[in-house]
């Protein structure tokens, strides 16, 4: 099976760009998008495939379609392959589902919504005969990139192989034909441009892994303000601030504002999402007493109580920021 793999030019461009090429939050939208301060942007409820972030390993790779297949192999009673005309064959499968890097920074944009289209992992695991045994799926791209999660997560009914994005096959920066989608972790574990899986008796650690990245992958608490952008003007005493909390597969419970820069809190409203796997919106109606330079802050608290905090417990690794913003409010 010839992939053209473009590994050390790619690396070598990044490099050259300032990107970095160990993080995998390396989106040149994003970064740049801290560079333009002014007004905010309301989050559209499903992310435009042409405004959804992208980030890899390495660049697209090109696939020959006339040899692409996906193999699944390991610990299975009945190792299989199937072409893509096989894989548009069988049931499909639509889910809206959140989807964001591990490199997000704090109040950062790679995140985004989209409807995927696919067929059912299970349901494939199941008709090769998988060993119950096994630990870990190890999912192989096209571009020599690798990771897993376990074989106890890949059987659960909401993971998908991906075909479409969106409505439309999938665009080749995201993973052009198949790729995994798994709601509630993190970007880089849903592998793009997949082409193997195989079920293993070990817990393997990928690419992102082996660079001391997290091995679950668990989707962090966080929230962000998008409406107002930082530094925008406001001339009006009453402004509905907007934006979006999310924290993978567990429930946000609530929203708190604050327009003194952490001082006091006041209660958001949590609007409706469209699925279980994606961010929440929400907004808070601000009366603005008087003209002046704000700091506002947005913190969200989860189904089991946990709550974003500026600090860490030292005995803990979890870092749960707040995002801030500074607005100036001109009244006549």
């Amino acid at each position: 099976m010839s992939f053209i793999s473009r590994r050390t030019f790619g690396k070598s461009l990044l490099a050259s760009l300032g990107l970095a090429v160990l993080r995998p939050a390396s989106l040149v939208r994003a970064q740049l998008f801290g560079l333009f301060l002014g007004k905010g942007h309301e989050t559209p409820a499903i992310t435009p495939n042409e405004d959804f972030y992208v980030t890899s390993y390495d660049l697209t790779p090109e696939i020959d379609m006339d040899q692409w297949s996906l193999h699944i192999g390991g610990m299975v009673e009945r190792p299989a392959s199937w072409s893509f005309a096989d894989m548009l064959k069988r049931p499909q499968t639509k889910m809206i589902a959140t989807l964001e890097c591990i490199g997000n920074t704090v109040g950062g944009y790679s995140i985004g919504t989209a409807e995927w289209e696919g067929v059912k992992l299970n349901h494939l695991l199941d008709e090769v005969g998988f060993d119950p045994k096994a630990f870990d799926l190890v999912l192989r791209g096209a571009d020599d990139y690798s990771d897993s999660f376990p074989l106890s997560r890949a059987l659960e009914e909401d993971v998908l192989l991906a075909v479409k994005m969106n409505g439309v096959p999938l665009p080749p920066d995201h993973g052009y034909p198949a790729r995994v989608i798994v709601p509630g972790i993190y970007g880089m574990k849903n592998v793009k441009w997949l082409t193997g899986l195989e079920l293993v008796p070990h817990d393997y650690k990928g690419y992102w892994q082996q660079q001391s990245w997290s091995d679950t992958a668990l989707v962090k608490l966080s929230s962000r303000i998008d409406v107002p952008g930082d530094r925008e003007l406001i001339t009006t005493p009453r402004y509905t601030i907007k934006g979006i909390a999310f924290n993978g597969r567990t429930r946000i419970h609530n929203i708190e504002v604050s327009t003194d820069a952490g001082k006091t809190w006041q209660p958001g409203t949590l609007l409706p999402k469209l699925s279980p796997h994606t961010w929440t919106p929400w907004k808070y109606e601000w009366n603005i007493p008087k003209a002046g330079e704000y700091t506002l802050m947005v913190r969200a608290t989860n189904a089991d109580n946990a709550v974003q905090t500026l600090t860490t417990k030292p005995s803990s690794t979890e870092v749960m920021e707040i995002h801030a913003i500074t607005v100036k409010v001109e009244l006549a």
